[in-house]
């Protein structure tokens, strides 16, 4: 068997990848597939093998990522107080990838890096996920010219109001280089910085002011 770092990803939670380390890839997905509740499958996006030191190389690479922006990592408090870390980071597959290329580059053995082609029920279930995605969008979606909101306007997030947002158009914000909904931003950040377990609910004018006013106050007067 093969000890590796993989890292994985699954359409249900499209901002999220799964970096962890096994030596018996196939198996470990069937584990995380396993449980019901989820609509889409896990599946591997790229490999690295590790020859030795398997545990100090997906340690390092955790690390790295925490030390780039600690916010990456899905974190949670467990009952016992402790604050518990996952393998779950708000990456998307290529950055990642280029995590480990990188590790790899230092480490001298890139060859040992490769991405994973994807099958066709692959495709199609990604596919299916993003239609989902934006029939959901479509139905709660606002256009800021509803709220008189211009472009070019800043939203501040309620939670936090240093971190605002730039309307760049009828229906979407700008935050850190990144387009989004004004809801997937909110589930964004309410995941990241907020310790909420399921960002995918947020309703966007809940969580952010515009003038100091709470955007879903705003249509109504």
């Amino acid at each position: 068997m093969i000890s590796l770092i993989y890292i994985l990803t699954n359409p249900s939670f499209p901002n999220y990848v799964k970096i962890g380390k096994t030596s018996d890839l196939q198996q470990r997905i069937r584990q995380l597939n396993n449980p019901t509740c989820l609509p889409f499958s896990f599946r591997a996006y790229a490999t690295y093998k590790v020859e030795k030191d398997l545990d100090i190389v997906e340690k390092a690479i955790h690390s790295l990522i925490d030390k780039i922006d600690y916010d990456l990592r899905a974190r949670e408090e467990a009952d016992t107080g402790r604050l518990r870390e996952r393998e779950f980071f708000a990456l998307d597959a290529e950055n990642a990838f280029e995590v480990l290329r990188q590790v790899a580059v230092l480490r001298g053995d890139e060859h040992n890096l490769e991405r994973v082609k994807q099958t066709k029920q692959e495709k199609t279930e990604e596919q299916i996920a993003k239609t989902v995605e934006e029939r959901a969008e479509k139905q709660k979606r606002l256009t800021f010219s509803e709220y008189g909101i211009p472009i070019g306007a800043q939203v501040a997030f309620i939670r936090d109001p240093s971190m605002t947002a730039t309307v760049i158009n009828e229906i979407q914000v700008e935050y850190l280089g990144k387009k989004y909904s004004l809801s997937s931003l909110a589930a964004e950040l309410l995941v990241k910085h907020c310790s909420w377990k399921d960002g995918t609910k947020a309703q966007g004018p809940l969580y952010f002011t515009y003038k100091g006013v709470k955007i879903s106050e705003m249509r109504n007067k």
